[in-house]
């Protein structure tokens, strides 16, 4: 998904995409590892601005993903629905210091981007922003309990025996240690 800049009139324009996570590398990835699996499209609402040989993007993403709990592994569902903004150069602006000097700060931070050849590629761009959307920790609940360290039972569902029966051994050796009066 290529937006030509030179395409965009003064007043601006809107895009509304609509496309399958598999249309998009990174995301398409993460289904085929099992690391989520998309329940809905990525749907993206841009509206498009171009101002002094810079290009803003608004945006708002839609979608719905399902993720395991980091806990107990039980599938979890979270919308993703949020805005972003992005700002576009083909070449970074002169920066001058309070003594006048110029400085040299990168595209980065300039909180702006690079396009090349009057491209800019939306699908890096959404994918980027759908990534920094999910969640790093997602639980099925605040109160999960997870799994059994030893025999793998989702605690949330019955308990297991294996935490009676474990032994501290951090102190093992101190057992028949006794102190002379």
């Amino acid at each position: 998904m290529q937006l030509k800049v030179s395409e965009i009139e003064g007043c601006g324009a809107d895009l509304h995409i609509e496309e399958s996570a598999t249309h998009f590398p990174v995301l398409a990835e993460l289904e085929q590892g099992d690391e989520c699996h998309f329940l809905s499209p990525v749907v993206v609402s841009l509206h498009v601005n171009k101002v002094s040989g810079m290009v803003d993007l608004d945006g708002r993403i839609e979608t719905e993903v399902e993720i395991p709990c980091k806990r107990c592994l039980a599938p979890t569902q979270r919308k993703i629905n949020a805005s972003f903004h992005q700002t576009y150069v083909d070449e970074l602006p002169q920066v001058s210091g309070d003594d006048g000097e110029e400085l040299e700060l990168s595209a980065a931070e300039m909180g702006l981007e690079l396009f090349v050849d009057d491209q800019i590629d939306l699908t890096e761009e959404i994918q980027q922003q759908v990534l920094l959307l999910m969640p790093d920790h997602p639980l099925c609940s605040e109160q999960c309990k997870g799994l059994c360290l030893e025999c793998g039972e989702n605690l949330n569902l019955s308990s297991c025996n294996c935490a009676d029966a474990k032994v501290s051994m951090n102190f093992a050796a101190l057992r028949d240690f006794k102190v002379e009066k």
